[in-house]
């Protein structure tokens, strides 16, 4: 029963995982920077690197449970012309983080019910534990 309570708390932490990297994404989704090799004429609106959206990814872990990592969405951002952005390069394009809120709302759907699944075995392994302390009681 230990082990499926440390696996469980594994998939509770990779629902937040999940969820805290979908959040950042939706959160940067709109966010816009010079593309790159842009004009750095004013170096102040320029010295922000653009945001680099995450993915999470769950990895079987060697004793059981689950491991997130976050990597980076490939390609990380794509260019859209908007001439009056004050970080628009010299033709008007700004690159846009690679971010499909649907996706990512889907992501914290997904990691809800992940969490609230976990959550479901560690109160149900909590009441198996009380009733052998009961019946040993």
């Amino acid at each position: 029963m230990i082990n499926a309570m440390s696996t469980s708390i594994s998939g509770l932490l990779a629902a937040s995982t999940r969820a805290s990297t979908a959040a950042n994404n939706i959160v940067n989704a709109y966010n816009t920077s010079t593309p790159a090799g842009g004009d750095n004429s004013t170096a102040a609106l320029r010295s922000a690197r653009a945001y680099v959206p995450q993915r999470t990814l769950n990895v079987s872990g060697k004793n059981g449970g689950v491991i997130a990592t976050t990597v980076p969405i490939s390609p990380s951002s794509y260019e859209v012309y908007s001439p009056d952005n004050p970080v628009s390069n010299q033709q008007g394009f700004v690159s846009v983080p690679n971010v499909d809120p649907v996706v990512e709302y889907a992501e914290l759907i997904r990691a809800t019910h992940a969490y609230k699944a976990n959550a479901a075995v560690i109160r149900t392994l909590n009441e198996t534990f009380d009733a052998a302390l009961d019946i040993i009681k």
